[in-house]
């Protein structure tokens, strides 16, 4: 099953509102059993509306010196910090990102069942290079190759907050943009700025429109390498389900990190890379319930498949 990032909506009301809702409302929803797909951390809700735009064609892409390893980022998209669970934040996915090698992150669909697995889905695709120029020289048509103030008076608590990278001709422009999409039903933002940049975010929204659908692979299920791990101190199992019992799993003795001393970095900003190698078919086969027990205490594990970007992978990012 394949999904593409067409729900990445323009003006993002939906999308706020869900993110700003999901430490609420998520596990109830889940609990209902029902298993139907739904969109992962990072994306929007299908049959968003939104403003319609007008994609350019570029016939000739530009020609924008990028990074090209594989762990380095040319473009992301993501949404950052708002009024969410630790465990949500930790596993959120950016909405898209291209690294340098040519390759394209998106959020994968998520059952909805409670507990639902450990680890978030992924999609990957390939994008050429051609591809890669296209989408730079959309941000860079949108004035994005600058730094912008994207301060304005928005009444809104909670949100998130969208959050665009750019890694081309030798500078990094990051550009976050506090909750974006709020504004009142048919009115522009606040802001030229923040309106342009709402307006790059709606051609984002239909990514083969606007690089092309022949620059672009086939989307297929990503299948990581490593992982980013987390480990919290969880004694009291029951603060975290009244109604489903959790699991709990030794950790295994020969393993090469200690849960032990994972939670004593947890929270503190310093990041852990576990190999899938070694931790793949443990974390398949877990899910948001699944604690493990090391020792005489039991610890919640927090875990992310590892994307281009990542500190731990290097300053590059």
């Amino acid at each position: 099953m394949t999904r593409t990032i067409a729900s990445i909506a323009p003006v993002r009301r939906r999308h706020s509102a869900l993110v700003a809702l999901v430490a609420v409302a998520g596990l109830a929803v889940a609990a209902c059993g029902d298993d139907t797909a739904e969109p992962g951390p990072g994306t929007l809700p299908p049959g968003s509306d939104g403003p319609t735009t007008d994609v350019p064609t570029t016939d000739a892409p530009g020609s924008y010196d990028h990074p090209v390893g594989a762990d380095d980022v040319v473009f992301e998209y993501s949404e950052v910090g708002g009024f969410t669970t630790r465990e949500f934040a930790f596993q959120r996915i950016p909405a898209i990102l291209v690294s340098g090698d040519g390759r394209v992150f998106t959020p994968g669909a998520q059952i909805a069942i409670y507990p639902g697995p450990m680890l978030p889905a992924i999609q990957v695709q390939s994008i050429t290079p051609a591809g890669i120029q296209r989408l730079l020289d959309a941000a860079h048509d949108a004035g994005l190759f600058a730094e912008i103030d994207y301060s304005a008076e928005t009444n809104v608590a909670d949100a998130t907050t969208a959050q665009v990278v750019i890694n081309a001709d030798g500078s990094r422009w990051v550009h976050a943009a506090y909750a974006l999409g709020f504004a009142p039903l048919g009115a522009d933002e606040p802001t030229p700025e923040r309106q342009a940049l709402a307006d790059f975010l709606a051609l984002l929204g239909d990514l083969p429109a606007l690089v092309g659908a022949a620059e672009l692979g086939e989307q297929e299920i990503h299948q990581p390498e490593r992982f980013v791990v987390e480990a919290l101190v969880a004694d009291d199992l029951s603060a975290y389900s009244a109604d489903v019992e959790p699991n709990v799993v030794e950790w295994p003795t020969d393993a090469s990190v200690r849960l032990a001393d994972l939670a004593t970095t947890a929270g503190s900003g310093e990041c852990t890379i576990v190999s899938a190698d070694e931790f793949g078919d443990l974390f398949s086969s877990a899910n948001q319930l699944t604690f493990f027990a090391e020792g005489d205490r039991t610890y919640q594990v927090l875990v992310r498949p590892a994307l281009p970007g990542d500190e731990c992978l290097g300053p590059s990012s």
